[in-house]
């Protein structure tokens, strides 16, 4: 897909920031910070987590009140920590985790943001006004539960849209899109820019940032590394160093090849159910053997959520069966998948999870970080009555995983971290396991900067190569054809192919992801 070319600058900045500085104690992170919007243009804005793209953007959209700064809109200052200003200056912004409800139609969430009427005929004509304008593709009178991600996506930029919003935030839009829903959003985004609106797309994407950006700025704890450039003056391993600091090595060439034996899991005609009762998932085979990695492909909403969490014996199955290290799993007993090919060994785990939203699957409100790593199925250390958390601590800070997956102080409450550190905790809880016969991870890697994805990679190899079988559900079609032995493509619920990195590439992918043909 190609894009306009990128639009002639304007002198005058619609969104101008200046100095911009915000602290939280004894932590700076935004320090001295300058970063402009142009009408009708993209700017990427590029950084590890951490690096303080999210505080920036909470302080364009009214959320944070910085210590120092300015911030001009269309040549006037803003009244920064006021989201009713930033909004009436026409900043709007659309968040990775999209928050629509979904039990309301399109036109109904559109009508709450905007404090009107659902079923007023002045909202139904402009909602049909913008999205003919903007080339969006969206019903309003869908339920949004019924739409899949992209769709949903788009009724989040509609909302925003809607508030006349001048300035178009995106925080990692792409993250859960398959490549044809990619290219139809980086569409959007050209009406976007064609139409006069200023773009911001935060994103750890360098392939999307070439694509569509006409400016990039790199941040990296909390400093400007590179500011307001043209993507084709740096390369891509220049972008990296700015984000990291360093390149992160590359994944290993040669690896052993997958043997035979009891398989890590084996799902035989499996058929769930989704929450809303209807089948998500119909006649689903494969196995994967000790040692080996199967990816899952799909668009969001085909059945991965349900694939995992039957595997996982949380889900209760219509037809077919689960067996993980030779023993079989019931849908409804999840003590299967942590007790499977063991002994009486209480301490042994069979099978271990990342869940594919662990903000809302995984994390406890008010535990800290140590208490969320021992949650793992296994005995907790015990002295007396009581739980030795010296010896658990110790336990830990033991472990090399925790030091290269970046993990925060074990006394930070998880419920307090940004998305990043939450998904760090959650692949250290599995990762610290050791043994396990069956790891199944989902969208590990989301929310990473580019050096923590690496080494997610290289851990998850580790276990592939200690002979820990790996399903991994991924939307990163370029992460599957690197780490995956072998991939499962669903589509509809239903397994639209099995394919290898070998034998395919990411548009015959898609294709499968879409058509199911």
């Amino acid at each position: 897909m190609t894009t306009s070319p990128p639009a002639a600058r304007h002198n005058t900045p619609l969104l101008e920031a200046r100095s911009i500085t915000q602290r939280f104690g004894p932590l700076t992170a935004v320090d001295n910070v300058d970063f402009d919007v142009r009408s009708g243009e993209v700017a990427a804005l590029l950084g590890e987590n951490g690096a303080g793209k999210s505080t920036l953007m909470k302080v364009l959209c009214g959320v944070n009140q910085p210590q120092v700064g300015t911030v001009m809109v269309n040549g006037t200052r803003l009244t920064l920590g006021s989201p009713q200003a930033s909004r009436a200056a026409g900043i709007g912004m659309v968040f990775q985790d999209l928050r629509l409800i979904p039990a309301f139609t399109v036109a109904e969430n559109i009508a709450l943001s905007l404090d009107t009427r659902p079923g007023s005929p002045a909202l139904a004509r402009r909602i049909t006004e913008v999205t003919d304008r903007y080339q969006l593709s969206v019903d309003p009178a869908a339920r949004v539960a019924d739409l899949d991600l992209a769709r949903r996506q788009q009724v989040e930029i509609l909302r925003v849209l809607m508030a006349d919003a001048r300035i178009v935030i995106l925080d990692e839009p792409t993250s859960a899109l398959a490549p044809q829903e990619v290219d139809a959003l980086m569409a959007i985004i050209d009406e976007l820019r064609q139409a006069g609106l200023g773009v911001v797309l935060i994103t750890h994407k360098l392939r999307e940032t070439r694509q569509v950006a006409d400016r990039v700025t790199v941040l990296r704890a909390g400093r400007v590394i590179i500011g307001d450039a043209e993507p084709a003056t740096y390369r891509d391993d220049d972008l990296v160093v700015a984000m990291v600091g360093d390149v992160p090595p590359p994944l290993p060439a040669g690896r052993t090849p997958v043997g035979k034996g009891v398989p890590a899991l084996a799902v035989n005609d499996l058929t769930v159910r989704g929450d809303d009762g209807r089948v998500a998932l119909e006649g689903v085979t494969f196995i994967i053997q000790p040692g080996e990695t199967v990816g899952v492909a799909g668009v969001a909403g085909n059945g991965q959520r349900e694939l995992t969490e039957a595997v996982m014996g949380l889900r209760s199955f219509v037809h077919g069966t689960v067996h993980i290290a030779g023993s079989p799993v019931s849908g409804d007993r999840p003590t299967d998948a942590l007790r499977a090919g063991g002994t009486h060994d209480q301490t042994h785990v069979g099978a271990v999870m990342v869940t594919e939203d662990p903000v809302h699957d995984a994390v406890v409100p008010g535990l800290d970080v140590l208490e969320h790593l021992v949650l793992t199925g296994r005995p907790l250390p015990r002295r007396g009555a009581g739980i030795d958390w010296k010896t658990a601590r110790e336990a830990v800070a033991d472990r090399p995983e925790a030091t290269q997956l970046g993990l925060v102080g074990l006394d930070r409450r998880v419920d307090q971290l940004s998305g990043g550190n939450i998904q760090r905790v959650m692949l250290a809880r599995v990762l610290l396991v050791d043994s396990p016969a069956l790891m199944v991870v989902s969208y590990p890697t989301r929310g990473l900067d580019v050096a923590s994805v690496r080494s997610t990679q290289q851990l998850l190899l580790q276990r592939r190569a200690s002979g820990t079988g790996i399903l991994m559900v991924s939307e990163d079609l370029d992460e599957l054809l690197e780490m995956s032995d072998r991939i499962v493509v669903l589509h509809d619920g239903s397994v639209a192919g099995i394919v290898t990195p070998q034998s395919t590439d990411r548009r015959h992918i898609g294709e499968l992801m879409t058509a199911g043909s």
